[in-house]
């Protein structure tokens, strides 16, 4: 099978492409470079391709519709999957009625999920579009399914009643007192998260004021490197925060390519950006990890996930004296052994990010968590290979075991990381 790839991101397209080739041992996929190769050109061999994948939202102006809508009458044209990071059921009624053979929004993009989608397309063809613009009723009725299968989610899940300001699109997480949607704002149709609270659930005080918290931290906090915060409201039974949707993914999934020490750079260097805003207005973020960077759909990144986060000039923590908080691959040595922290502790994590993004391995494993903490505490920092030795440096000072010892701030990692993605170019 011979896969045309049309997306303006380079890196989800390296992301799909090894998707496709896990599941899909024999699939040739050809990556189309939409930011540099333009649209296509009207002798362009479609025929080459069993199946496309067409992002929906091109980036530069372009718009996926409008090139399926131009190519679909072509001789040969193949089947298309229109890829999309929004959660709208609208999306996906356009699509088939544009002649899609089916769509994908990218953050359910699974290998699986793409093998399964490949098989459909591939049985799609032109005579199955011909009956869909025969019978205009067609889309009507999949409006009126999609809607009824909103409307069964949302009783089957409990959903809340978030007032006219938001339309739940679908549920994408949930814990024992919080439940995570996809969610529109009705006055723009902003794609956007709802965070969700049932005061009545939480087991904890403590628990409600981490959560009103984590919104009132980066409320009046601009900076293009940190998750957004467009609203946050408490009642008697619920409390939400709604921000920023993020259609790209996290940098875990990124972590799955073999990623040069270039790209490894460039995310650090914005990830610094981050923590230098938040340190600026005195926040610790304590959880930085790849599950809490994320990536926009013009595939620019931000720290998200303030949950644990704390003024560094605050007079009371809300967890106990000598309590371990943070992931432990990610956490600093002091942070692991329940000692007072500042902006030193995440240019740690951000140093176990950076080793990890260099050499797709963490620096420190073992069987347990507590063996973690140890080895972030005792064990010596690893030496990185041959080929990476030039950033050994940055690597022991960013994890050196004593704070005084590391980079002091933000800005000043920062400097240091330009640095080397330029010697990288």
């Amino acid at each position: 099978m011979k896969i045309l790839l049309i997306d303006d991101s380079r890196e989800f397209r390296d992301l799909a492409a090894m998707y496709l080739r896990k599941e899909l041992k024999d699939s040739v996929v050809v990556k189309y470079e939409v930011e540099t190769m333009g649209k296509p050109s009207p002798d362009f061999k479609w025929s080459d391709y069993d199946v496309v994948l067409l992002d929906y939202n091109l980036g530069g102006g372009e718009d996926g519709f409008t090139w399926l809508k131009e190519f679909r009458s072509l001789p040969d044209f193949p089947p298309t999957i229109i890829l999309t990071a929004e959660g709208d059921e609208y999306i996906a009624v356009k699509a088939i009625k544009l002649g899609a053979a089916d769509y994908l929004n990218k953050v359910d993009m699974t290998p699986k999920r793409l093998a399964q989608m490949m098989s459909k397309a591939i049985d799609y063809t032109p005579e199955k579009f011909a009956e869909l613009e025969k019978d205009k009723t067609s889309a009507e009725q999949l409006v009126k399914k999609l809607h009824t299968q909103n409307k069964q989610k949302k009783k089957d899940q409990n959903e809340i009643d978030v007032g006219s300001d938001y339309r739940i699109v679908r549920m994408i997480g949930h814990g024992a007192m919080s439940r995570v949607y996809l969610a529109e704002r009705t006055s723009d149709r902003l794609s956007l998260v709802l965070k969700i609270l049932d005061i009545k659930k939480a087991s904890h005080k403590n628990y409600i004021k981490r959560f009103i918290r984590e919104a009132e931290l980066l409320a009046g906090l601009e900076s293009p490197f940190v998750c957004r915060i467009y609203d946050h409201r408490v009642t008697e039974e619920y409390g939400f925060i709604a921000m920023e949707f993020f259609s790209r993914g996290d940098l875990k999934q990124r972590m799955e390519l073999n990623l040069t020490p270039g790209v490894a750079f460039n995310y650090l260097t914005h990830i610094a950006y981050g923590l230098d805003a938040i340190h600026k207005i005195n926040i610790v973020h304590r959880d930085l990890k790849p599950a809490n960077i994320m990536f926009r759909g013009d595939d620019s990144l931000a720290l998200a996930d303030f949950g644990i986060s704390k003024k560094m000039d605050a007079k009371s923590d809300l967890t106990a004296m000598g309590q371990i908080i943070g992931t432990p691959h990610y956490i600093s040595p002091e942070q692991g052994e329940g000692k007072a922290i500042d902006q030193r502790s995440d240019i740690y994590s951000a140093g176990v990010l950076l080793y990890e993004l260099l050499t797709g391995k963490k620096p420190f494993t073992a069987s347990s968590a507590a063996a973690v903490i140890y080895r972030h505490v005792h064990a010596e920092i690893p030496t990185l290979s041959e080929e990476l030795s030039p950033y050994q440096e940055i690597i022991n000072k960013a994890l050196a075991k004593k704070p005084e010892d590391r980079f002091q701030t933000a800005a000043e990692f920062i400097k240091v990381l330009e640095e080397a993605e330029k010697s990288c170019n």
